[in-house]
Parts: structure tokens; C-alpha cells; sequence
């Protein structure tokens, strides 16, 4: 837990922007792996501009199969006799396609060109032995990696620009004048960060009371951006490498390959269409409404009441119902080998609000009792206690909302 317990709100803008940026770095690294086979042989072909035309002879036309373990690759050999300036050449090279291209494309250009067909070639007039017989390329496959990098870096952009101007914590009136007008007595103003001093000495947990012992507008658990961002970096690395693994599989099997690998692949297709799934689902957690909570103190002992306020801003008509809990957990973590298992239990539950009416929903408080005889907040290398405030709320075809805030129980 940070030694300030201050909130530093971002401005909006840095949100949008992160998300901006973070798209543009997908949809270029999409775009440079779609572009790059076709940049090359552009170039190439770019450069043939230039070279002279012949006529040349097909001696030889057929499709070369090459057999690699379990990959057979295809590409079309077409040599052809050519002469320039009174000297005779051969050469295979049909165009300046680099990468390998299906068999029906070898056959259909074996077929154009069977052998004995007359016809024009291009020659490098700086090097003769060069000539083609197209100066272009068939285009690459892109396959499907750097396309979903193209499309989720999209989805990012176009998140970004249409998340609203209060994403966050940004607000014209702040939570704690609307909670003194509420409460009456309830002062939820940010302390002066020069009013916080850290005592030098004592136990540590007795200096983190101390710092939290004051009005306190608490920080979300974890950040709606950053788990969307995780999650959509996870699924495009994951899908990048399933789906050219099921696109060269299906090559395979149009080639009379097995079909066992596909098979096999189908659970780690449907793991990636599921991680695809939860990064939409946090995308669109990205509209639901910011949640602001602010106590009359940020560590409270126990037997003490403390003077919650909530309030939400945004699309608040969207949601249905909103529920408020005070939730102490216990986590336990065993080693057992070399296995690592942590076990969470939630021994207490604390009903602060259910809500209905906008109103109701947008603002609230209430004083909430931490029992006596419950335990405080604890942190030990293989056991914690943490209390937390927990904000769900229900929006019907749309993804729920749930914010949670940690605050402390002193001893």
C-alpha cells in the first residue's frame, strides 16, 4: 500500500492519449508485418523499370514441390532461352514474387506457359543473366497475425475517441462538497500533503494509520485501462500464434495433409475467441460510469463508524441497480512442492446501500459499523487482511460495473 494515500486524479486527455498511442503501436506493427513481403518485391519490380524486351522460349515448365518434414511448399519453374546481344541466356526466374505461393496458382501459371511457348521476357541490360518474364509479383499472404493487430489497435483508437470527457475521476464539482451538503458534518476534502508528516519512528503499520487516519478519497483497485490493456495485449500475442499455426494447417489440408492437427488446435482456438470475448467485454467497461468514494477517515478502528459517500458520474441512466458493500478477505498462501496455492476467503460482508433511484445511484452516504470483534488489516509474507469497499452495479445487455477500494481497519 502507497506510504501517501492521496489521490492524484489524471486529467482525461492522458488517458485518451495513452490509449491512442497504445493503438497506433499495434496498428503499426500490424501494418509494417502485412506490408513488409510486398514492400521488398516492389522495390524489386520498381526497379526493372528500366530492363529491355526480348523474345524468349519456354524449355521447361512445371511445378516445384519441395517437402520439408511436414511442410511442402509450392512454387512454379518455368525456364526459358532468351538472347541478348548476341549471346544466349537461360533463366527461371517467372517475376519477382519471394515467398511461396498455393498450388493453384504453380498450376495456372504452368499452364499458361507450357513448353515451346514463344513469348516476351524482360533483361537487365546491366546484367543479361537477369530476366523475367513478368515484371511484377503476386501479392503475399498477410495471414491473419498482423491483421488482428490491425483490428485491435482499431478497436483501441476508435475506444478512445469516443470515451466520454469524465472517464475517470475529472469532475467540475468534487465529491467532497457534494458530501458535506449531503452529510452536513462529513468533510472529505484532500489533506494538505504538507499537513502529512511520517513519524520517525514506530511500528510500520502505526505510521500507515497514522498517514490514513484523516478524510480520504480512495483509489480503484485496479485501473479499467490497464486490465483491458493486459488482456488485449495477452489475446493478440495468443491469437498471432494460433492462427498461423490453423492458416498454414489448413494450407496443409488442401493439400491432402492431416487433419488431426487441425483437430487438435480446435481448444486453443476457442481459448483465444474467449480472450477475444473478455477483451471486448473490458472495452466496453471503459463507458460505464467513473465511481468516486470518499471516507471521513481512511483507517478506521474497529467498533468506529465511518461516513461512506459514493458518487458516480457518466452514463449513470444506464444502470439498473447499484449495490454497495464493506468486504473484509483473508488470503492465505501454501506452498505444497513446487506448487504455489493462495486461497481467498471473505469473512465478513457489510450491506452500506441498494440503490434504485437515479438519485439514489448517482450520490449517496451513509455510516457504516466495522464490528468489534472482526479482524484489522494485516500484511505478512503468506497472509493478509484487506478491507474494501465494493461498487457493483447492474446495466442490463452491457457489461457490469464493479469498482473496488481498499481502505484500512486499525487494530
Amino acid at each position: 500500500m502507497n506510504d501517501n494515500p492521496s489521490l492524484t486524479e489524471k486529467p482525461d486527455g492522458s488517458v485518451k492519449g495513452c490509449m491512442v498511442v497504445f493503438g497506433l503501436i499495434f496498428v503499426g506493427v500490424g501494418l509494417f508485418f502485412c506490408s513488409l513481403p510486398t514492400v521488398v518485391v516492389f522495390l524489386e519490380s520498381r526497379s526493372s523499370n528500366h530492363w529491355v524486351e526480348t523474345k524468349c522460349t519456354v524449355v521447361k515448365s512445371e511445378i516445384d514441390i519441395n517437402r520439408d518434414g511436414d511442410e511442402t511448399t509450392y512454387r512454379p519453374l518455368v525456364e526459358f532461352t532468351y538472347s541478348y546481344d548476341g549471346l544466349d541466356y537461360q533463366s527461371d526466374t517467372f517475376d519477382f514474387t519471394s515467398v511461396n505461393r498455393p498450388q493453384s496458382r504453380c498450376r495456372q501459371i504452368v499452364d499458361d506457359h507450357a513448353v515451346g511457348t514463344r513469348m516476351g521476357c524482360f533483361v537487365n541490360p546491366n546484367s543479361p543473366k537477369e530476366a523475367v518474364i513478368v515484371r511484377g509479383y503476386d501479392p503475399p499472404s498477410l495471414g491473419i497475425f498482423p491483421l488482428i493487430f490491425c483490428l485491435i489497435g482499431v478497436s483501441i483508437i476508435v475506444a478512445a475517441m469516443f470515451l466520454k470527457d469524465n472517464f475517470r475521476n475529472n469532475k467540475s464539482e468534487s465529491i467532497s462538497s457534494s458530501a458535506k451538503q449531503v452529510t452536513g458534518h462529513l468533510s472529505l476534502s484532500m489533506p494538505n500533503s504538507n499537513q502529512s508528516s511520517t513519524p520517525s519512528s514506530g511500528h510500520p503499520g502505526d505510521i500507515e494509520d497514522q498517514l490514513w487516519d484523516q478524510p480520504q478519497k480512495l483509489k480503484p483497485g485496479q485501473s479499467r485501462l490497464t486490465a483491458f490493456l493486459v488482456i488485449s495485449l495477452f489475446a493478440m500475442f495468443w491469437n498471432g500464434m494460433i492462427g498461423s499455426a490453423i492458416y498454414g494447417g489448413i494450407e496443409d489440408f488442401g493439400r491432402g495433409g492431416d487433419w488431426f492437427f487441425l483437430l487438435f488446435m480446435i481448444p486453443f482456438a476457442l481459448v483465444g475467441l474467449g480472450l477475444i470475448g473478455i477483451a471486448m467485454y473490458l472495452l466496453g467497461s471503459l463507458f460505464n460510469p467513473a465511481v468516486e468514494i470518499a471516507l471521513s477517515k481512511g483507517a478506521v478502528s474497529r467498533g468506529e463508524l465511518v461516513d461512506i459517500a459514493w458518487q458516480l458520474s457518466g452514463r449513470t441512466s444506464s444502470i439498473q441497480s447499484l449495490k454497495v458493500t464493506v468486504e473484509g478477505e483473508e488470503s492465505a498462501t501454501y506452498q505444497s512442492g513446487t506448487d504455489t496455492t493462495t486461497d481467498r476467503n471473505v469473512f465478513c460482508t457489510i450491506p452500506v446501500a441498494d440503490a434504485n433511484a437515479p438519485k439514489e445511484i448517482e450520490f449517496g452516504s451513509a455510516s457504516v459499523p466495522i464490528p468489534a470483534n472482526t479482524m484489522h488489516t494485516f500484511s505478512a509474507e503468506r497472509n493478509n487482511i484487506k478491507w474494501r469497499i465494493v461498487v457493483h452495479g447492474k446495466i442490463p445487455y452491457w457489461p457490469n460495473l464493479k469498482e473496488t477500494f481498499e481502505f484500512r481497519v486499525k487494530p
